[in-house]
């Protein structure tokens, strides 16, 4: 098999892990959206309406239906956009007692906020009347035990997805390096710091060995392999907690660190712009 057209172990299985949790989230806005008008549907004859199809004077109340498919959509989509945001703000921190419960307590608080909302303005403008404050909060409670089941579908399934992470992050531990015909296996714990520059990213292991990659950005080493013990400084360097030398104050809040072990052609000082520095900072100290 030649070289360039080997795909290294830990790629496949991260693009499969990928395309399953993207197929997976498809899924799920899918569930969501088919679930919603039944939802509707149920909520509309049993607490809105109040009849059936097989009693007496029955006419389907479309316009009623639709206001509570209207407020059910847009009150699922507003906590799963809550939620998303929310993870990738808090990424680096476990599912725990803690942060399920600031993830209840937000999406409770934003349902109630955008139910009130929607629900006052719609009787208002809509039918021209005001909603009892018993029928609202009937109603609220319905819609907090939607969204409550709704949040807690999200916390199973992403800590399902973050236990089927490990399989691919043990596979990172080898990284595969294509140069021509040739595929090196070089262990992480080998790597020092990555270097990119001209479309070329190199890879420096504890001993100052450069290794020229079949990567052309660090985007694309980022898609390939796990990077946690990594911190991106500036757009060309990937460094290790352990690669970092000295770390040196410059002016405008920026920082300079030198790097150890040096490597040919490689500069070994690289500037931390003053927007990254805190957050460099913070990665140092944990």
């Amino acid at each position: 098999m030649k070289g360039n057209d080997f795909q290294p172990l830990p790629s496949i299985l991260r693009k499969l892990f990928t395309m399953r949790s993207k197929l997976y989230q498809i899924n799920t806005r899918l569930l969501r959206y088919m679930i919603l008008p039944i939802l509707a549907l149920v909520l509309t004859h049993l607490v809105a309406y109040k009849k059936l199809p097989f009693e007496a004077g029955y006419q389907f109340p479309f316009l009623t239906f639709s206001f509570i498919l209207l407020i059910c959509a847009i009150c699922c989509e507003a906590n799963f956009i809550c939620y998303n945001t929310l993870r990738k703000r808090f990424k680096s921190e476990p599912f725990n007692r803690h942060s399920i419960f600031r993830q209840l307590i937000i999406s409770g608080v934003l349902t109630a906020l955008v139910f009130g909302l929607l629900i006052y303005n719609i009787n208002y403008f809509v039918f021209g009347v005001i909603t009892p404050v018993t029928r609202f909060l009937s109603s609220l409670f319905i819609a907090e035990l939607i969204i409550l089941l709704e949040t807690l579908y999200f916390i199973t399934r992403d800590l399902y997805l973050s236990q089927s992470a490990d399989i691919p992050s043990r596979a990172n531990d080898i990284w595969h390096i294509t140069n021509g015909r040739k595929t090196h296996l070089i262990e992480s714990s080998d790597i020092a710091y990555l270097y990119s520059q001209s479309g070329i990213v190199y890879i420096i292991t504890n001993e100052g060995r450069k290794w020229i990659t079949q990567f052309n950005s660090l985007n694309e080493v980022k898609e390939a392999y796990n990077l946690d013990d990594f911190f991106q400084v500036n757009r060309q360097y990937l460094v290790k907690l352990q690669a970092i030398d000295t770390v040196l104050k410059e002016v405008n809040q920026k920082l300079q660190i030198r790097l150890s072990p040096t490597a040919p052609e490689i500069p070994a000082a690289a500037m931390i712009s003053r927007y990254r520095s805190g957050e460099f900072k913070k990665w140092m100290a944990q």
